[in-house]
């Protein structure tokens, strides 16, 4: 969050759509400014006044700021949860508060050491207000509609863990996954690093924000310099740490079930499961995750369908951008990948959003719950999957038919792995005819760091 202005991808993106589309170039700089670069974008909203270009808002602290701690905390609970709060367009105002969680909270400390007066509001824990800048509609020069650029919060809103209608057994918010608790303890310290007399709180939720890119974690702690990160390295390698081990222990299961073996062909399943309160991967457009899956004899591998070469990009696959989805896979260029493709008006695969204008694909993994009558559901709805009825909430089932050897006698060893990509090989691609110094600056920095896929479920079955 702190170091959302910072994120080269982000600024290479920004600058390639500026690139793209340059008579929208105050339109593009100002969307995107309201959630990476938030307190120069609502500072200029209350001025009465355009937010700045880019290019000045590197020039400014605030900016570089990204998203501090007074831009969710001095939100309030107006238009929250409604399409009027969408597209970062939270409720600051010019009020000296600040919202937090507890009731009756302690205010000498805080307003003589900044002058905001904290005050409780139970919507700071509302996944609406992740949902404002989590809820992004972009539109590409020309286009009637809006193009829905990513909807976490609405996926999560047609699930089972949904609380707005009431808690449940199943519900979890936003920050129950991305705020991990820590416990108890008095939830601020003086300047001189002694304890304010306030309040012991209970359940405080850390703030270090754990989601799913590891690998931009990295990209930032291995260019800090030239990016001007202040966060240690340390601090960098240990939310990598703590992202790796969010995806691979509550992100995904997959299971290999119904193995049949007959001569020279085994037959199998693999069913994979979503744990996640949202799509699987779900964010801004580029992620995707799909199954690799080997057969092996010994240490000799028979069969491989998903490999990544050294690059990232998927073995035997000439255009990864036009992949279908696939029920059934028989060959090693036939992968499932589970992701979102968007096109351009005249129809073709494009990693721009400047251009982008609907979906051609999205098998991203719907969350358990989720309906076709539910609320947002078109909006969020599977595309391409419509004959394959194991497509279903919380989960897909693929099926693999694989020809092997009839000298592979014995046991073999059946591998399923389920590994994600925050940024593909394709997305950084789209980025390569850029004339643009944040493009070239981005590419540098991609193609010297370790592109290896995590691996966020893993299972194997002995077959004799």
């Amino acid at each position: 969050m702190a170091n959302a202005f910072r994120d080269p991808y982000w600024r290479a993106q920004v600058a390639h759509e500026v690139e793209v589309a340059p008579g929208a170039k105050a339109e593009i700089e100002g969307l995107c400014l309201r959630c990476h670069g938030p307190i120069v974008s609502h500072q200029a909203r209350m001025d009465g006044v355009e937010a700045p270009a880019i290019e000045l808002a590197v020039t400014e602290p605030l900016a570089r700021d990204g998203v501090s701690c007074t831009v969710c905390h001095k939100s309030g609970p107006e238009r929250l949860g409604t399409p009027e709060s969408f597209s970062g367009l939270l409720a600051l105002g010019d009020a000296p508060i600040v919202y937090g969680p507890y009731p009756e909270p302690s205010t000498g400390p805080m307003r003589m050491h900044t002058g905001f007066t904290p005050t409780h509001g139970e919507h700071i824990s509302s996944s609406a207000l992740c949902g404002a800048c989590h809820t992004l509609y972009t539109r590409a020069a020309g286009a009637s509609e809006p193009f829905l650029e990513q909807a976490p919060y609405l996926e999560w809103r047609n699930s089972e863990f949904s609380d707005e209608s009431g808690a449940s057994e199943t519900s979890r918010s936003c920050v129950q996954c991305h705020m991990p608790d820590e416990g108890t303890m008095r939830i601020a310290r003086s300047p001189m690093g002694t304890d304010f007399v306030i309040q012991i709180r209970d359940h405080v939720r850390g703030h270090t924000f754990v989601g799913g890119n590891a690998f931009l974690l990295d990209l930032l702690r291995e260019n800090a310099a030239e990016l001007g990160v202040t966060a240690t390295a340390q601090a960098l390698a240990r939310t990598a740490a703590a992202t790796r081990a969010q995806l691979a222990h509550s992100t995904a299961k997959i299971e290999i079930r119904s193995i049949r073996r007959s001569g020279a062909q085994i037959e199998f399943d693999v069913h994979v499961e979503n744990l996640c309160g949202h799509k699987l991967p779900s964010g801004y457009p580029s992620r995707r995750a799909w199954l690799d899956v080997e057969v092996r004899s010994g240490r000799t591998t028979l069969f491989e369908s998903g490999a990544v070469d050294a690059s990232g990009r998927l073995a035997g696959v000439a255009d990864e951008l036009a992949l279908p989805h696939f029920e059934r896979i028989e060959a090693p260029e036939q992968v499932a990948v589970f992701e979102m493709i968007g096109v351009d008006a005249a129809g073709r695969p494009t990693t721009s959003l400047a251009e982008m204008v609907r979906r051609t694909k999205d098998t991203r993994l719907l969350p358990r719950g989720w309906r076709a009558d539910g609320p947002h559901a078109d909006e969020t709805r599977p595309i391409g999957t419509e004959t394959d009825a194991s497509f279903a909430a919380g989960g897909d089932v693929v099926s693999y038919r694989v020809a092997i050897q009839e000298e592979a006698q014995g046991t073999l060893t059946l591998v399923a792995r389920l590994l994600y990509q925050p940024i593909p090989p394709a997305w950084a691609d789209g980025l390569r005819d850029s004339k643009t110094p944040e493009a070239a600056a981005f590419l540098r920095m991609y193609d010297a760091a370790d592109k290896a896929p995590e691996t966020i479920a893993l299972t194997v079955e002995l077959v004799e």
